[in-house]
């Protein structure tokens, strides 16, 4: 119910963003640290790999630390034990694009054009528990940001989700 709510306060603009200079690793640090045990006992490789020179991103952290929540969770979920879960970031064009990399089971291609829709849940994620908000819920904060949010995945090797963040300007 309350991620019902959320993502309606979210799509109807109701939920103010406190938009500020932050760090990347502001963003992407403290979720990561939270799942790591998750990931530890899941018997995964969980890594950080942000460049020292990322200039700050206009961002709400706290609104953002929700889409990386998100993101780093499912890609535990998905990833057998022995696998990779690798949260990185790099500049683009104006913006700065995170990425959360897994060795997980993959999305079937059918499916990818409909992940970030609201109760979409890929048949073998039906099993795992999950509302199946948390994707529409990340992409609705982000393009509340200006950014885009995406996935590419093939079945049996793995998904890349990735998202961007405006820079913010001096």
């Amino acid at each position: 119910v309350q991620e019902i709510l959320e993502l309606s306060r979210i799509e109807s603009g109701q939920v103010p963003l406190r938009l500020r200079r932050a760090s990347v690793a502001e963003v992407v640090l403290p979720p990561v640290e939270r799942l790591r045990p998750q990931a530890e006992r899941g018997n995964l490789s969980l890594t950080v790999d942000l460049p020292v020179d990322l200039p700050p991103v206009l961002a709400d952290a706290e609104r953002l630390q929700q889409v990386v929540t998100n993101l780093v969770h499912n890609a535990i979920k998905f990833t057998p034990p022995g696998g990779c879960v690798r949260i990185s970031a790099q500049v683009g064009q104006g913006e700065v694009v995170i990425s959360v990399q897994d060795t997980g089971i993959g999305i079937p291609a059918a499916d990818l054009p409909r992940i970030f829709e609201r109760f979409y849940k890929v048949d073998r994620a039906r099993s795992r528990g999950g509302t199946g908000l948390g994707l529409a819920i990340a992409k609705h904060i982000v393009q509340a940001h200006g950014g885009r949010i995406g996935a590419e995945s093939r079945e049996g090797k793995g998904s890349t989700f990735h998202f961007s963040l405006p820079l913010a300007l001096a």
